[in-house]
């Protein structure tokens, strides 16, 4: 049985307020929480592993910054500018959500609604503090600082 967004809404807001999470707009507009696809019993579970997914995938996006054996070469003039105030912010991003992972791969080991919720709650947290840091990265890679390359001029 496949979830209508309005269900899936109705049944999202009235677990959240049980367990105190964020609305759905607001996971809705940074995760796509709509995705949901079908009805089931862990509703939480599947929140979370959608939430993951984006987690994950910036996880990925950062090492490739930072470990950039096979980076595309739309990201070397970037990386190549990496200063010490920007390495600093994406391993402080990667550490959190790193820890992010390992709880949620605790969580594959058995079901625990409380848990579920704790850890939404953690994630949303974690990504709403990271916003700032990963635009000015973004913003960064759209202008890299090319004060790293040294222009040599002739002055003959």
């Amino acid at each position: 049985m496949v979830f209508e967004l309005n269900d899936l809404k109705k049944v999202y807001e009235d677990t959240a307020r049980n367990h105190k999470l964020p609305g759905f707009k607001e996971l809705n507009e940074d995760f796509e929480i709509e995705k949901i696809e079908k009805e089931s019993n862990y509703l939480l579970r599947q929140v979370r592993k959608i939430m993951m997914e984006k987690i994950v995938n910036t996880m990925q996006f950062l090492e490739m910054i930072v470990n950039p054996m096979n980076a595309p070469r739309m990201y070397i003039p970037y990386i190549k500018s990496l200063g010490v105030e920007d390495r600093a912010g994406i391993d402080r991003i990667y550490g959190n959500f790193a820890d992010l992972v390992v709880l949620s791969l605790e969580l594959e080991i058995g079901c625990d609604e409380k848990k579920e919720a704790e850890l939404i709650n953690t994630i949303f947290k974690s990504w709403n503090d990271s916003k700032p840091a990963l635009k000015k990265i973004f913003e960064n890679i759209r202008k890299p600082n090319n004060s790293a390359k040294k222009e040599r001029n002739y002055f003959g």
